[in-house]
């Protein structure tokens, strides 16, 4: 019985070192999806922009 007690210990050590390292990852998972998420708008505005005003150009000499 004392063999089963220290082997039950033993494992839920175990499973909350991999649980403590889960959530790490998670977090720095969360952290970067944040940092993506503000930054993502700013880009997609500095790709689209130059496109959109020379669409514009392009319709003011066509004459659209």
């Amino acid at each position: 019985m004392l063999v089963s007690m220290k082997f039950s210990d033993y494992k839920i050590k175990e499973s909350e070192k991999t649980l403590n390292e889960l959530q790490a990852k998670i977090e720095l998972i969360e952290e970067n999806n944040d940092k993506l998420q503000s930054e993502l708008p700013k880009k997609v505005m500095a790709t689209v922009l130059p496109v959109a005003q020379a669409v514009q150009k392009l319709n003011q000499q066509v004459g659209l």
